[in-house]
């Protein structure tokens, strides 16, 4: 392969590739901020004020439906395949048992659909890991840098034969299976799955923006089902759907259950108050700040108000620490 520079051209049509990425990025955005604003200003009403989640307004006839979609009560089902056996061979069967409300089945599939849409970019950055490192010279180190080139090479290996599991259990899983990713996420937070709540509350259908692009009606989907994914999240006592409200309902966020809920500073107040209470001693001082800055655009009555509620809501069922599973920077689609 030729090291020479690219050529004038080539250099050219790589800006417009760039160009090209970074338009659809921007329209992907404008069509996302456009259909929330759209309903925050078509009229309608909120949730009730002592509601734990309050919905911005939507367009006339479909509140009801926004606010209020039931979630299906989960099953358990039989036998999972076993960790490893290839998606194609189970992904009907995985599939149909999901959509019946098989709470196993439905985040075995998630994780397994995960795998299998990250493996390409996982492949393509450890090629250009384990390149680097076997290119660089050993010539001229010292014994503590052997000792740290060896761990690094060790290291790669593991991340090889990780790979190469997954190669195996995601042979034959074409774009169709894949393009079900985001919709089996929100089954399987409807299905009470933890982790799958949270990313979908999170991201929603941006999780894969090539299928929202393609399905833009999953911008509704996730209009009709967050309310009732935080309502469950609460009354399981889910400290991620705390924090995850807190940062949503802070005056200038930009997330997408941000644009659902639109800017309220006391709920903001409220929901970081109950994050706050239940936090380790070493976050402690940093979220005082934090909710002293907010506290100066509240009244005291609301600040008064926030405070009960927290409190009144840690004790109806939280248990453990806010803070435990949301380090800050944690990652809500880790699967």
């Amino acid at each position: 392969m030729s090291t020479e520079p690219s050529s004038p051209p080539r250099a050219a049509s790589a800006r417009r590739r760039l160009l090209l990425a970074a338009g659809i990025a921007a329209a992907l955005a404008a069509v996302v901020a456009a259909y929330f604003a759209g309903r925050a200003g078509a009229g309608g009403g909120a949730a009730r004020p002592d509601s734990h989640v309050r919905i911005a307004a939507g367009e006339p006839g479909a509140d009801a439906a926004a606010t209020a979609a039931p979630l299906p009560t989960p099953i358990k089902g039989g036998i999972l395949p076993a960790p490893g056996a290839p998606l194609k061979d189970h992904f009907a069967q995985l599939q149909a048992r999901a959509n019946a409300g098989d709470a196993g089945a439905a985040t075995r599939l998630v994780r397994d659909l995960d795998r299998c849409a990250r493996l390409r970019s996982t492949q393509w950055r450890n090629a250009g890991a384990t390149e680097d490192l076997t290119r660089r010279s050993t010539e001229g180190m010292s014994a503590a840098q052997l000792r740290t080139y060896q761990t690094l090479l060790e290291a790669m290996e593991l991340r090889q034969q990780a790979q190469r599991q997954d190669q195996a259990a995601c042979a034959g899983v074409d774009e169709a299976m894949l393009a079900s990713l985001v919709p089996n996420i929100a089954q399987a937070a409807r299905l009470g799955d933890e982790q799958a709540r949270a990313c979908y509350l999170e991201r929603g259908p941006l999780y894969d923006a090539r299928s929202l692009i393609r399905h833009p009606d999953g911008l509704r989907a996730y209009r009709g089902t967050a309310a009732a994914l935080v309502e469950a999240g609460l009354s399981a006592g889910d400290w991620r759907v705390v924090d995850l409200l807190q940062q949503a309902y802070e005056p200038g966020s930009k997330s997408l259950l941000a644009g659902l809920l639109g800017a309220d500073p006391l709920q903001h107040y409220r929901y970081l108050k109950l994050y706050r209470l239940g936090a380790e001693s070493h976050r402690a001082d940093q979220l005082d700040r934090q909710l002293a800055a907010v506290a100066t655009g509240l009244s005291p009555a609301q600040l008064a108000e926030g405070d009960a509620w927290a409190q009144n809501t840690l004790d109806a069922g939280f248990k453990g620490r806010s803070t435990d599973g949301t380090p800050p920077g944690w990652e809500a689609c880790d699967f």
